[in-house]
């Protein structure tokens, strides 16, 4: 279905520079090849990120030509979303911690300026979804966050509940 309305103007540029300057592979210096603009919507307000994208320039590298993105973009957003993570995240405890309907967490996120439509919202809660699921199957990943396996233990009770008869999965 097409766009209804124009999209929302950035309110905010930031450009994103990669960390390491040279290959992995080689060790030579990354040639900086293009820019590439990305419009991310946030709980506060949209903003257009500027990717400095950089390529080995070395022939004799298995990396050569290889395209390196900057590692800070997964901070912002999923690849290929146009919604930041704190939107996610956002949606995701208004729907598991409050209970809120779509329609409900369509108005929240309204109310807070974030220009979304309620195909969008469904959306996201999917892909908090899969994130969430995602944390709680990689053990490691969750100790590495949480700090202790009791932690990972009672935050996994805490979250993954199924819709049915609320037990808890996996006791």
């Amino acid at each position: 279905m097409a766009r209804k309305t124009k999209a929302p103007q950035a309110n905010q540029k930031v450009v994103l520079e990669c960390i390491q300057p040279k290959c992995p592979n080689c060790g030579h210096s990354m040639w900086s090849d293009y820019d590439n603009d990305r419009t991310i919507r946030t709980l506060s307000g949209v903003v257009q990120l500027t990717l400095k994208v950089r390529r080995c320039a070395n022939q004799q590298c298995e990396s050569y030509h290889q395209v390196y993105r900057p590692e800070v973009e997964g901070k912002w957003a999923l690849p290929g979303h146009e919604f930041g993570l704190d939107v996610i995240a956002y949606a995701g405890s208004l729907r598991y911690q409050e209970h809120r309907s779509v329609p409900q967490i369509h108005r929240a996120l309204r109310q807070k300026g974030v220009s979304i439509c309620q195909r969008s919202v469904s959306n996201i809660l999917d892909r908090y979804d899969e994130l969430l699921s995602v944390s709680v199957t990689d053990k490691n990943r969750i100790e590495k966050m949480l700090g202790s396996q009791q932690q990972v233990k009672k935050r996994a009770r805490w979250t993954t509940t199924t819709s049915r008869a609320g037990s808890v999965m996996g006791d």
